[in-house]
C-alpha cells in the first residue's frame, strides 16, 4: 500500500520520520511532501528522507493564500502521479481536500483546540481525526481520542535515547548548568490575539537568568545583536539531545515545552495560549504557563535553585509515561486498519 505523508511544519518531521519507519518495516510505501517552513527541509535532508517540495511558507494574508492555491494544485498533480492509497498528515489543512476529491482516505492527527477554523475546513472532509485525549472539545463520530501526545511518536524511550556525545559534538558542556530559551514568530494562525514575552522584557530576562544557568536561544524571529552570544547554533536534528541535558526550558512555543516535559526536564511555557496539552502536563508538574517574562523568570529561578528539582522531574516523566502510549505504534496501526478496508 502506498501513504501519502504531507509535512507542513518542522515538528511533523519528526512525528513521520518514525512513523515512515514503521510503515516501511510492514512492507508499505510512503511518499513525502514538504512545505519550506523553519527548518523543516534541513531536518528532512538530516534524516536523509526524500521528499517533494511543494511550496515556501507564505507572508501576510495574501502570500499564504497564494500558497495555498499554488500548494493544492500542486500537491493534487503528485498524488495523481504517485496514486497514494491513502493520505495523512497533522493538521490536514492541504491533504483533506485532495484526499476527498480523489475518494481516498485521509487521517489526520491533530493537537491544537484553537484552530478552530482549520478544523470546520478539514473535518467534513478527513476519514478520522485523531488527538491526543487531553484535547479540549468533541468534533464529532470521525473524532477520536487516544491516551498520548504527538511528541510521544519520536521521543517515547523506545524511539529516542538522548546521548550525551551529541551534547558535546555541539560545542555545549553537558556538566554545566545550561536552559534552552525558544522564541516564536508569532505568526501562526493559532498566535493571533495572543503573546508571550512583553516588548522590552526579553533582554532583562536573559540577563537575570545568565546568574543561575547559561542560557542558549533558539528563535524563529531574528535575534537583536545583544542577544546573538547566546545563539544555538547546532544542526536542527540535535536539539533533542541538548534539550534532554538541560536544567530548564523555557520559551515562548508549545511544542519544544512538551517535548522537554517528555525528556523529564521541566518547562516554563510563556504564552497567553492555553492547550489541553499543556494543562494536562501542569496536572504532572512537569511544565508551568505563565503569561510574562517577569513571572517566567520567578518559576525559572524557584525550579533552577531547587536542590530537588531533577527528582521531581524524573518522577512525574516516570508516571507520565506509565499513563501514555507508544503514538508511533498507534498511528501506524491506524493506518493499517484504513489500507485493509481498500
Amino acid at each position: 500500500m502506498k501513504v501519502l505523508i504531507d509535512l507542513t511544519h518542522p515538528a511533523h518531521v519528526h512525528f513521520w520520520n518514525a512513523v515512515g519507519k514503521e510503515l516501511k518495516k510492514k512492507g508499505h510505501q510512503f511518499a513525502m511532501t514538504a512545505r519550506d517552513k523553519d527548518v523543516l527541509v534541513e531536518l528532512l535532508q538530516n534524516f536523509m528522507l526524500e521528499y517533494k517540495l511543494l511550496s515556501k511558507k507564505g507572508t501576510g494574508k495574501c502570500g499564504l493564500l497564494r500558497e495555498y492555491i499554488v500548494r493544492q494544485l500542486r500537491l493534487l498533480k503528485f498524488c495523481i502521479k504517485y496514486k497514494p492509497d491513502i493520505l495523512a498528515a497533522n493538521g490536514g489543512l492541504f491533504v483533506s481536500h485532495i484526499g476527498w476529491l480523489l475518494r481516498k482516505p485521509v487521517v489526520v492527527w491533530d493537537d491544537t483546540e484553537v484552530a478552530r477554523f482549520l478544523h470546520r475546513i478539514t473535518y467534513p472532509f478527513v476519514s478520522g481525526f485523531y488527538t491526543p485525549d487531553c484535547f479540549e472539545g468533541n468534533l464529532g463520530r470521525k473524532h477520536h481520542f487516544y491516551p498520548g501526545l504527538h511528541e510521544l511518536a519520536y521521543l517515547h524511550p523506545k524511539r529516542f535515547t538522548a546521548e550525551v556525545e551529541m551534547v558535546k559534538k555541539a560545542g555545549i558542556n553537558p556538566e554545566e548548568k545550561y536552559c534552552i530559551i525558544r522564541f516564536v514568530s508569532w505568526q501562526a494562525h493559532h498566535d493571533v490575539g495572543q503573546h508571550g514575552f512583553i516588548s522590552g522584557q526579553r533582554l532583562t530576562f536573559i540577563n537575570q537568568i545568565a546568574k543561575y544557568a547559561r542560557p542558549y536561544i533558539t528563535s524563529e524571529a531574528p535575534l537583536p545583536k545583544e542577544f546573538e552570544h547566546y545563539r544555538l547554533n547546532i544542526p536542527a536534528h540535535l536539539i533533542h539531545h541538548i534539550l534532554a541535558f538541560s536544567a530548564l526550558y523555557v520559551g515562548e512555543g508549545a511544542t519544544m515545552a512538551t517535548e522537554s516535559a517528555i525528556l523529564g526536564v521541566p518547562a516554563v511555557y510563556v504564552n497567553t495560549l492555553e492547550s489541553g496539552n499543556i494543562k494536562m502536563l501542569e496536572r504532572y508538574g512537569l511544565v508551568r504557563q505563565v503569561t510574562d517574562g517577569n513571572q517566567a523568570l520567578r518559576c525559572c529561578i524557584d525550579w533552577l535553585c531547587d536542590p530537588q528539582a531533577k527528582e521531581k522531574s524524573r518522577a512525574a516523566h516516570e508516571k507520565l509515561l506509565e499513563d501514555k502510549i507508544d503514538v508511533t505504534d498507534y498511528v501506524v496501526d491506524v493506518i493499517s486498519s484504513y489500507m485493509k478496508d481498500q
